[in-house]
């Protein structure tokens, strides 16, 4: 690298050090062809001569004024040009720590919230993957376990929680609240009564499991939208497997850089199963699964 930049300084001076020979050598050859013209014409020249000395004088001293302004100016955008990078640096250090720590913050609270998913807890990380746009605003949807239905999980006023229990298509069954003071023993409690016939059995119900999933899907929209993860997904709605996750800007993998945008499966006639059979790395049955739930709840919305 150094003898890089000694290099590049090399060729910097010598471009210098010809330029003031090319201009040394213009004005001495100026100066001959004045003395010339003074031989060939003798005393009849001097007129023509102080009239062309005296123009060139009034277009220099304008052009050398004109050049300290333009100098003393250079050299104020300069110096302001130094202090706004000055507090960039300042400024970018500042959101460096506040993002760090609000990083280890939310994971704090994730962790927390996993080890004992009460409601303030899932509640502030929901409304904060609201507030960045990480999770749509009409709410995000974890499956209930042992069935096909879907709970989605919205913000109300007054510290509550509303959760609609829907279709794997998105139409909606019914509604009930999450309120502040309640465990997450009286969610489950809450959510096996309103299941009633859908109930899937004691061996396969796990109300836990949703507010676990529900964690999952907020972290990875959370991550996705401050960048932590390598891949923004937009707003979250569901990640019905481990390969694919459904935003409402499209399908996402969550294994490697690969998303199909919603206008490409709502507005074109592109047989999208036909070409993922192609790609070696997809989980056929996953794929269907999402694309399937994906164009359907696209067409609801």
């Amino acid at each position: 690298m150094a003898t890089r930049s000694g290099r590049v300084r090399g060729v910097t001076g010598l471009t210098q050090d010809r330029t003031a020979l090319t201009l040394g050598s213009v004005t001495l050859l100026g100066f001959a062809l004045v003395i010339v013209g003074w031989i060939i014409q003798g005393s009849a020249y001097l007129p023509s001569l102080l009239l062309e000395a005296g123009a060139s004088m009034m277009l220099v001293v304008p052009l050398a004024l004109l050049d300290l302004l333009l100098a003393k100016r250079l050299h104020r955008a300069e110096e302001q040009i130094r202090a706004t990078v000055s507090l960039l640096d300042m400024l970018n250090s500042a959101t460096r720590t506040m993002l760090a720590e609000g990083r280890q913050r939310r994971n704090e609270l994730l962790d927390a919230a996993r080890q004992n998913p009460v409601q303030a807890m899932v509640r502030i990380l929901l409304q904060e993957a609201q507030e960045v746009g990480a999770v749509v605003p009409e709410g995000v949807r974890v499956q209930v376990p042992g069935t096909t239905l879907r709970l989605r999980f919205c913000m109300v006023e007054n510290d509550a929680v509303r959760i609609y229990l829907e279709e794997a298509e998105g139409a909606r069954l019914r509604d009930f609240r999450w309120e502040a003071d309640e465990t997450g023993t009286d969610f489950s409690t809450r959510l096996a009564s309103i299941l009633q016939d859908r109930y899937p059995g004691d061996s396969n119900f796990n109300p836990s499991g949703v507010l676990q999933r529900l964690l999952t899907v907020i972290q990875i929209g959370l991550e996705g939208r401050t960048g932590e993860h390598p891949y923004d997904f937009g707003p979250v709605i569901e990640i019905p497997n481990e390969q694919w996750l459904i935003s409402s800007d499209g399908l996402f993998s969550l294994q490697r850089n690969y998303n199909i945008p919603t206008s490409r499966i709502l507005h074109s006639s592109e047989d999208w199963p036909r070409h993922m059979r192609s790609q070696g790395w997809v989980d056929m049955d996953a794929f269907t699964e999402v694309y399937e739930l994906a164009s359907a709840l696209y067409r609801r919305s």
